[in-house]
């Protein structure tokens, strides 16, 4: 229904969308104040937008939550996940985040290309990776590792959420290997 509202009712979306924007940036205000260290925002559809959809109902309202919790807490990184949001990762790099979320559904390497050193990046294990065995958690980890060439700061995490059925086994396989291939 947001999508059919997007083209009956562009205007009625606009203001819903500024007014969770401000509910928004008040949640990651009082994070802040609550002693949160970093923040991420989530946008789990703007991938399925075309490029002028994106940029007039998606990312103009994270560009305001970006600009409006910078202005009053400078310091704390912000990171920015569209999912499927490859094709606008420039335009995320260059709202004034810290950082980037990738899902698995692009490459490191193509990441990199596209907004250099920008910000930071954070992704990109493919979540059913963690259904797998133990061996191929351990290989899918050493994959996504290998093909960050960059000095920009890379994050490494999941490409998604992780449901509760993940065995917690395979999460200390996925941390163990982080671990010992990125040499930390």
């Amino acid at each position: 229904k947001t999508k059919r509202m997007l083209f009956n009712d562009p205007q009625m979306l606009h203001l819903l969308l500024d007014k969770l924007a401000d509910s928004v940036i008040a949640y990651l205000n009082q994070q802040v104040l609550s002693g949160a260290d970093s923040l991420m925002v989530f946008d789990t559809w703007g991938g399925v937008l075309s490029k002028s959809n994106y940029l007039d109902f998606s990312l103009s309202y994270m560009q305001k939550i970006v600009n409006s919790v910078k202005a009053k807490h400078p310091n704390t990184p912000i990171t920015l996940f569209s999912k499927n949001g490859g094709k606008h990762l420039n335009e995320i790099a260059n709202t004034g985040c810290d950082g980037v979320g990738i899902d698995w559904t692009v490459e490191l390497g193509e990441v990199e290309q596209q907004i250099g050193d920008k910000v930071a990046i954070q992704g990109n294990l493919d979540p059913a990776v963690m259904y797998a065995t133990p061996e191929v958690v351990r290989a899918e980890v050493k994959k996504v590792l290998d093909q960050f060439k960059g000095d920009t700061g890379h994050v490494f995490n999941l490409g998604h959420g992780i449901t509760p059925e993940v065995d917690p086994e395979n999460m200390k396989v996925l941390v163990d290997s982080v671990h010992e291939f990125s040499g930390q």
